[in-house]
């Protein structure tokens, strides 16, 4: 069976389009010296040129470069910018712009003597570039313009806003306490009508009002400084004074509160009493409730950061190694290269499972080691380092021990500090 015959492609002809790489602008060096038919097909053959080679978002950027040339402004040009699609400036207006630009002349006498010569054309001159172009751009300005009449509006009004002062964490915290007394100052203007009924300021439980309204520590503070001062003043009046020891403010009290009987102002100081008693006893119950901050666990590099010690030491052939493996370590094992002791350090809470719990193992403070049995870790003088040190290199921890045991030297307590002149020699965790 045949094959079925495929209809082969016209190959595809060769772009006209020059690439960018290679775009140079026509020169209009000497035109105003030009023929009138020689600038007219200059201009034909940029503008033809220009349309073809240019995108023309880059042609538009051309056009309001032209008008921060040519006495228009920045707002002018956004004014253009935001005109709707019917009035914007197009690539016509952009590479006119761009040809004025690179000096192409506006007006041309030769051309408009050429171009009266021609049979079909109207009026006996060509029209200035530039008149056309001022026509588009403020057809485009007066059309983009309330677009950005009401941006700048709304702009403003939101800088208007965000210029107003915030609250302060202060101020936030009282209006949200006073929003909390709503039920209590409902509570008292009831009360108040009611003639100060006794009863009633005996049922009044405000330690419950303020539990549901959720009241913590800081909100009990300041709701309490707006009702201590009518307790002081109650208190006051219950107190009893002489008549000859009673100041200007006693006086005033008693003739501020005259209109009520002395069983009232008992009940009074009853009533605001138990609202700051409430106060206080929420705060109390806050703090117990308050969730302990949680500590953050430093890594071993971290804790042992600000450590001085000495990284070796060339007369010994001693190197110590890394800091970090002090931390949870049972024993470790340094040299004071000034003073030739040696000392070993015993962990005073050791971890048996090597879990590294908080807590468990030597750790460090600055430059000092902590966790340390202070009666089992001391340090001993060693008199031949030539030959005791050597033997300490890639030692086990038991025969490190008993190697420092088998000094003869007298034995001293060890301080804990670590300082520049300090080797550490070994850490074990076993």
């Amino acid at each position: 069976m045949a094959l079925p015959k495929t209809k082969r492609k016209k190959p595809r002809l060769p772009s006209e389009r020059i690439s960018k790489g290679r775009l140079q602008d026509p020169s209009w060096e000497g035109a105003e010296q030009w023929s009138g038919e020689k600038i007219h097909f200059a201009i034909t053959a940029a503008t033809d040129y220009y349309y073809k080679n240019y995108k023309g978002t880059v042609l538009i950027d051309y056009a309001y470069q032209w008008m921060l040339e040519n006495g228009y402004d920045k707002h002018d040009v956004k004014c253009a910018k935001a005109a709707r699609a019917g009035t914007s400036l197009g690539s016509v207006v952009g590479y006119y712009c761009r040809m004025l630009t690179m000096g192409c002349p506006d007006t041309h006498k030769g051309h408009d003597d050429y171009w009266a010569s021609l049979p079909g054309t109207m009026g006996d001159r060509v029209k200035p570039h530039s008149e056309f172009l001022n026509k588009k751009i403020k057809a485009a300005i007066e059309d983009g313009k309330p677009y950005i009449e009401e941006a700048e509006r709304l702009a403003a009004k939101e800088a208007k806003l965000n210029s107003r002062p915030k609250p302060t964490i202060q101020e936030l915290l009282h209006n949200a306490a006073m929003n909390m007394v709503y039920d209590i100052e409902t509570f008292l203007d009831e009360w108040t009508r009611a003639d100060y009924d006794i009863q009633m300021g005996k049922d009044f439980e405000p330690v419950t009002i303020l539990r549901k309204e959720g009241v913590k520590q800081a909100h009990a503070r300041i709701i309490r400084k707006c009702y201590i001062d009518s307790v002081n003043e109650f208190t006051e009046l219950a107190t009893k004074v002489a008549k000859d020891d009673k100041d200007d403010m006693r006086l005033q009290l008693e003739e501020g509160y005259a209109h009520m009987s002395t069983a009232k102002q008992k009940g009074c100081l009853e009533v605001y009493r138990k609202i700051t008693d409430a106060c206080d006893i929420v705060e109390a119950e806050s703090k117990v409730n308050r969730k302990p901050r949680k500590t953050r666990t430093k890594s071993p590099e971290d804790i042992v950061k600000k450590l001085k010690f000495k990284q070796s030491d060339a007369d010994y052939g001693l190197g110590s190694i890394t800091p970090a493996d002090i931390i949870y370590a049972r024993v470790l094992v340094v040299f004071n290269t000034r003073n030739r002791k040696i000392g070993t350090y015993y962990a005073s809470n050791v971890d048996p499972m090597g879990q590294q719990r908080e807590g468990s193992g030597l750790s460090v403070k600055g430059t000092t080691i902590i966790g340390y049995d202070e009666e089992k870790s001391v340090q001993r003088t060693i008199r031949k380092t030539a030959e005791f040190l050597p033997q300490l290199k890639k030692a086990t921890r038991a025969k490190t021990e008993k190697l420092i045991q088998s000094l003869k030297t007298t034995e001293t307590k060890l301080n804990g500090r670590i300082n520049g002149e300090t080797i550490l020699i070994a850490a074990f965790n076993k």
